[in-house]
């Protein structure tokens, strides 16, 4: 269909330009014996080249046809990915709040974590500083004994090296050799 438009589009031009030498008459043998060659040459190269050409076209419009189809096909993937693109982008927002609001709890537990961790060590320090308040008191009391215990014994020291006589004195080393006597 296509060569049959191909050649009447080469032969029309042909033929009215050739239609007047036609009719002048002598000269119209040398245009008649031209056209019938030229007619004869594009028969023939219309039967050479019309399976080459039909084959072209043919493979021609196949590439082109496959070419389009894998155009619609990456044309749909592209669309489809585009879809699960803008799905993803719906939920981001989503996604972000959910993030927040689980930082947001994350950061109220580990606050009240480390208040709570904050109350133990507080009270082990005031329990530790306690028991070193105690020890500090019980070494002070002792202390204060062993001092009030050695001024005891000195003032009373100074009181009988005062009061004691030499006679007093005989009598107490008599009385310690009597208790001595009866102990062995």
């Amino acid at each position: 269909m296509m060569t049959t438009t191909f050649l009447s589009a080469l032969f029309v031009p042909v033929l009215a330009e050739m239609f007047p030498i036609l009719l002048s008459g002598g000269a119209g043998m040398a245009a008649i014996s031209k056209l019938f060659n030229l007619t004869i040459f594009l028969a023939f190269l219309f039967w050479v080249l019309r399976k080459p050409a039909k084959e072209f076209f043919s493979t021609r419009l196949a590439e082109v046809r496959a070419t389009l189809q894998q155009a619609a096909k990456e044309k749909e993937a592209a669309a489809a990915k585009m879809a699960d693109l803008d799905a993803r982008l719906s939920r981001l927002d989503a996604e972000i709040a959910d993030i927040k609001s689980q930082a947001q709890r994350e950061a109220v537990a580990e606050r009240e974590r480390l208040e709570n961790e904050a109350k133990r060590d507080i009270e082990k320090i005031r329990q530790s500083s306690q028991r070193e308040i105690e020890s500090a008191k019980q070494i002070a009391m002792s202390e204060l004994r062993e001092f009030a215990a050695t001024k005891s014994v000195d003032l009373a020291e100074q009181m009988i090296r005062k009061e004691l006589k030499p006679e007093d004195d005989a009598k107490l080393l008599a009385r310690m050799g009597e208790e001595m006597s009866k102990v062995s």
